[in-house]
């Protein structure tokens, strides 16, 4: 597994929608309202297994955890 900043790709990107990246996430491949619809636009655009990720209408810092222990 490997970790990089992918706060520039996504500051350029839609906002308030899916997004699929890429295996690599160096490429927003697709978008959609639903994740199915950015799903099926990144199989459109060659990519089979998209990274899907919630793009907010504002990005903000968050700490999530699991409070299920």
């Amino acid at each position: 597994m490997f970790a990089h900043d992918i706060s520039e790709l996504l500051a350029k990107g839609p906002r308030n929608c899916w997004l699929a990246l890429n295996e690599k996430e160096t490429a927003i491949v697709g978008r959609g309202e639903t994740m199915q619809e950015a799903v099926e636009e990144a199989k459109k655009s060659g990519v089979d297994d998209p990274i899907v990720i919630w793009a907010p209408k504002n990005w903000s810092p968050a700490v999530y955890w699991d409070v299920c222990a």
